[in-house]
Parts: structure tokens; C-alpha cells; sequence
């Protein structure tokens, strides 16, 4: 009999925070709905805002092309960039090699539209999640690329399809955004003029469409337009503070400038996929990490430079 309170606690103290959960889940929703709800009433106002927004982006990310906004600080070097990429290559190559199999990463996507619909689901979120949201979508509309069906759809439906991926209120209305502004600008969903448009000209493009900063304009640049620019990411961006490849108050979009200077372009492409992959697996590299563990990625480098 005593067990059989206990179980029955157990089980109480589990609905109860199960409870509380869905409440914590829900005022989160209800939160972005609000925010959601803002935007859509000032529809004109947020029309200008969007091109001075986008000016704004172009102009800060431009500001830093030729020089680092940290220009006596010299680190990485060269060196320590074909090190790092010896060492992580050992590491970590046949993981990113692996990934780069699967038929849905935005390096394998030949469409520029089709790769910024990708880099959005994969935003603030794992791999693993964004490729639930991709095969739901899949399995709703036929494909992740179904424009039409999607905007026929409408943003309701969109936000449970991708519920599964994490942050669907605010991807839902991202994704329904742009493929609206892709339309509007050039009469369909199609992007792949930037194939044929300068560096300088595909950013401006990319950074003027709402919601997409420098991070997810270099992912589009870089894997689907086979650019060289460096992307930062949050995994980069931690590994930079803890290897001392940027001054500590940094923020990730001065970091990127910085490291775009930086980091030889024989390396940008596989030093970023290296990186990331050694942020989800180092110990002491982890987001999340309380310190105290070993990167033994940083202990092979530093023995190798001296």
C-alpha cells in the first residue's frame, strides 16, 4: 500500500509539472502572437522600415571590409588558422563529411531562395529540429520549396507544420515575410539571379529582405552562391572567445567582420563546418559548458605553435 501512495504522488507531482510546462509553453506563444500582432498593424510603417533597415544592415556590414573593427588585435593568425584546421580536420572531418551526404543541407541546395528558407529553420535550433520541420513540411505540402501551397496555406497552418522545429510563431512569420518580399521584388520565388550579381551586390540584396542579418546572408553566400565569406554562428563565436580569436566584448557581428580578415580563404570554408562540429561535441567548447573541462582540440594546437 505505501508504494502505491508513493506511485500515486509521483504521478501527481508529474501532472502537475507537465502543467506547467504547457502554461510556460503557452504564455510563450501568446507573447510572440503580441509581437506578431504589432507588426502586422503597421504594415506600412514596417514596409519603410524594412528598407531602412536593410540599408542600415548593408551599411554596417560594409563599414568593416577592409578593416578589422578590432585592428590591433592580431589574433588569429595565419598559423594558428592552419593549425587549428589540421587539428580539427583529425578531429572532426569525417562528421562533417557525413553531414555534407545529407540532400537537405543548405551546402547542397543549387536554389538561393530554397537555401535562405533552410538557413531560417535551421536558426537558433539543432540540426536534428530543423530537419523535423523540413520533413513535416514535406509531409504537409510536399516539399520544403512548395511556395504556392504554402502561401495558400496561410501562416496558421505553417506555424503547426513547423511546430515540431522549435520557434515556429517566429519562423513561420520569417519564412511567410520573405517569400511575400521575394514575389513582390522580382514577380516570382526565385533568387538565382544573385548567381551572376558581385559580392557586394548579392549581400545588399540578401541583407535588404526583413529578418535576415549577416549570419544568415553569409550561410546563403557561402554554401548555396559558393562565395568565401566566413560565417559565425553561435558555436564560432563561443570558440573564438574561449580560443582567444576575438577581444571578449566582441559581438558576434563585429567577430564575423573580423574573422572574414583574418582567416586565409583556404580555410574559411572548412574551418566554419570544423568549428561547429567541435562546438557540439568538445566538453569545455559546449554551449552551456560551467567550465573546468579540457579542450583537447586547444591543447593539440598550442603544442603544435610552439
Amino acid at each position: 500500500m505505501p508504494k502505491a501512495k508513493r506511485s500515486l504522488s509521483t504521478t501527481g507531482k508529474e501532472v502537475k509539472r507537465a502543467k506547467r510546462v504547457k502554461t510556460e509553453e503557452t504564455a510563450v506563444e501568446e507573447k510572440q502572437k503580441q509581437v506578431i500582432k504589432t507588426i502586422e498593424e503597421s504594415d506600412e510603417e514596417s514596409a519603410k522600415h524594412v528598407i531602412k533597415s536593410g540599408d542600415q544592415k548593408f551599411k554596417a556590414y560594409s563599414s568593416f571590409l577592409e578593416e578589422s573593427p578590432f585592428p590591433k588585435f592580431k589574433h588569429p593568425t595565419p598559423r594558428e588558422c592552419e593549425v587549428a584546421n589540421e587539428v580539427l580536420q583529425e578531429m572532426h572531418g569525417e562528421e562533417v563529411t557525413k553531414e555534407f551526404e545529407d540532400e537537405n543541407t543548405p551546402e547542397t541546395i543549387p536554389h538561393a531562395l530554397d537555401a535562405m528558407i533552410v538557413a531560417i529553420l535551421s536558426q537558433a535550433t539543432s540540426w536534428s529540429n530543423a530537419k523535423r520541420a523540413m520533413n513535416s513540411m514535406k509531409k504537409v505540402y510536399g516539399s520544403i520549396f512548395a511556395y504556392e501551397k504554402i502561401m495558400e496555406g496561410g501562416k496558421d497552418k505553417l506555424q503547426e507544420t513547423i511546430r515540431c522545429g522549435g520557434l515556429h510563431i517566429r519562423k513561420s512569420m520569417i519564412i511567410m515575410t520573405i517569400l511575400k518580399q521575394a514575389k513582390e521584388r522580382h514577380g516570382k520565388w526565385d533568387l538565382d539571379h544573385m548567381f551572376e550579381l558581385t559580392d557586394e551586390e548579392a549581400m545588399k540584396e540578401l541583407l535588404a529582405f526583413s529578418y535576415i542579418g549577416p549570419k544568415s546572408a553569409s550561410v546563403v553566400m557561402g554554401w548555396c552562391l559558393k562565395r568565401n565569406p566566413f560565417t559565425v554562428d553561435t558555436h564560432v563565436y563561443r570558440i573564438a572567445g574561449l580560443w582567444g580569436w576575438r577581444p571578449s566584448t566582441a559581438t558576434r557581428e563585429k567577430t564575423q567582420s573580423h574573422l572574414e580578415l583574418m582567416i586565409p580563404a583556404r580555410y574559411k570554408f572548412s574551418l566554419h563546418f570544423l568549428l561547429i562540429q567541435h562546438g557540439r561535441s568538445c566538453p569545455a567548447c559546449i554551449g552551456g559548458s560551467k567550465g573546468g573541462q579540457k579542450c583537447t582540440a586547444a591543447a593539440k594546437m598550442k603544442a603544435l605553435l610552439k
